[in-house]
């Protein structure tokens, strides 16, 4: 949905032309025909529309408007006169519609599925930062926490019986991360029954993604993807990727936020401690429905980068990349989206193989190592970041090289990279000669630099001289302190025993 200041005027979209860039022709029966519509759920709507006439699809458009305006009447927190907005003021609303019973239930799903990282109970404390900007006094860190606490503690109330819904004290419902979505996947079902004899549909809310059926000449639809700070996926160097009828979704920080004294505070809060992430990530998710990819993507951005993406793992259907402190991480399918797109570098056929171990100290008090891997250019300048085993600055810092050379540089890092640390044993990592904004490295020499630092045990360093430009066999290092033998191996994608990831490394224990 959309925030106050972006709300249009009524009915604005309606006067909006209606415009067939491409194929007007209802004989064509594959004419392509791009409709653009201003003020819709207080953005903008892109359709394009394959195989339907032009009469169909002006008819598709015109129900597709009254659609629009019905959904807002329900789910639009910044129309006063809403469902959802006569729930929030009176806390009871009686014979509340079916669409506000479904968004309030995938609501519910998507709190227990993200262990409450996603809330959509969040309109309280969205109203205190709006009124701290207001009064330009940064809220007061601690109450902000104690109120986000007691919210996500309070039980929801809904009686389907009779389809009334009761909200709890002090619960304002905002249900923005859900229902644009929620609303593109029924605006889909109503434009496929309207365009029966369409061949392929692409519905765009902004930035928000829903394709079903094949664009022309092509079994799969090109996305354009742009990173918010450009760094990762830029649309200026023509970066994509191809998906068959799925959704696509982003969720970044960076044009939304408040403004306090002039520092800005991202408009997304983590339901926990009702504030914002110091360092948020930006997330493009790619699954089955768009009321899934808009919620997942909701999510990636209130948590750090590499938990988002271990939890993605678990999601059946649902891919993604994540951008924080300018490096991309990216589930184990996303490269599946990435292959044969013309446009896009070839991925290297080669790949740098590491098992690496730590190793068994037998001692009293045995703390798990902060383990860095991380490859530099001959001059020593950060190229990829492999691997970070700790997530305490205070100990990530006693990889006093990785720290020095690598960690202070970048704001975020530990948010973007760090996993928590690990037993001794067995792991396998590949680096697939990508940097961190995923782009191909040249060929040529670069270090592999290892380092690991133990409380109350030792702190060791070794490098590694590597050239992608060479073919080379195996290379074994001895063990060395806290540092446990590694083996390095050129392989091909495949011979790996694991499904290589791209650009993020892959990682597996192993027995």
């Amino acid at each position: 949905m959309s925030n106050q200041q972006d709300k249009p005027k009524k009915y604005q979209w309606l006067q909006i032309a209606y415009l067939l860039v491409i194929g007007l022709s209802s004989k064509l029966c594959f004419a392509q025909q791009n409709i653009h519509l201003e003020g819709v759920l207080g953005t903008s709507l892109d359709l394009t529309i394959y195989g339907a006439d032009a009469k169909q699809s002006q008819a598709a458009v015109n129900a597709l408007s009254k659609e629009v305006a019905r959904l807002e009447n329900i789910l639009s927190t910044w129309q006063d006169n809403s469902s959802i907005s006569f729930l929030n003021r009176s806390r009871k609303l009686k014979q509340a519609p079916a669409e506000l019973h479904e968004v309030i239930e995938l609501c519910k799903q998507w709190y227990d599925n993200t262990n409450g990282i996603f809330s959509c109970r969040m309109g309280k404390l969205e109203q205190l930062w709006q009124q701290a900007q207001t009064e330009q006094i940064v809220p007061d860190r601690v109450e902000m926490r104690r109120i986000a606490r007691d919210i996500q503690q309070l039980p929801w109330s809904t009686k389907k019986q009779d389809q009334d819904v009761t909200l709890a004290e002090n619960v304002l419902l905002d249900p923005a991360g859900v229902a644009k979505g929620y609303i593109i996947d029924l605006l889909m079902l109503e434009l496929r029954a309207a365009l029966p004899q369409a061949t392929g549909i692409k519905l765009d809310i902004g930035g928000d993604m829903l394709f079903w059926g094949k664009p022309k000449n092509s079994h799969k639809w090109s996305v354009g993807l742009l990173n918010d700070d450009h760094t990762v996926m830029d649309l200026n160097d023509s970066l994509s990727i191809l998906v068959p009828a799925v959704a696509v979704a982003s969720s970044g920080h960076q044009y939304r936020y408040v403004e306090i004294e002039r520092r800005k505070f991202s408009h997304i809060l983590q339901p926990d401690d009702g504030w914002p992430m110091d360092n948020p990530p930006f997330a493009v998710v790619v699954a089955p429905d768009a009321a899934t990819a808009d919620a997942v993507a909701t999510a990636l951005s209130t948590q750090p980068a590499s938990q988002g993406i271990d939890w993605i793992n678990t999601l059946d259907g649902v891919e993604a990349a994540v951008t924080s402190a300018g490096i991309q991480v990216t589930s184990k399918g996303w490269h599946n989206y990435m292959l044969n797109n013309n446009r896009l570098p070839h991925q290297p056929q080669n790949n740098l193989s590491i098992e690496y171990q730590i190793p068994q100290i037998n001692e009293g008090k045995y703390h798990r190592p902060y383990l860095a891997l991380w490859i530099t250019d001959t001059r020593n300048k950060s190229v990829r970041h492999l691997m970070l085993l700790g997530e305490s600055e205070r100990w990530a810092k006693e990889n006093t090289r990785w720290w020095r050379r690598v960690g202070r540089k970048i704001p975020g890092v530990l948010e973007a990279v760090a996993r928590p640390t690990r037993l001794p044993g067995k792991y396998h990592l590949v680096w697939n000669y990508l940097n961190d904004q995923g782009q191909p490295v040249k060929p040529g020499k670069y270090w592999l630099h290892m380092e690991a630092a133990r409380e109350g045990g030792g702190h060791d360093y070794q490098k590694v001289s590597i050239d992608t430009s060479i073919d080379w066999q195996e290379h074994t290092l001895p063990a060395k302190g806290e540092l446990g033998a590694v083996a390095l191996r050129k392989e091909q994608h495949s011979s790996l025993s694991a499904q290589l990831n791209n650009p993020i490394t892959v990682v597996e224990v192993r027995p």
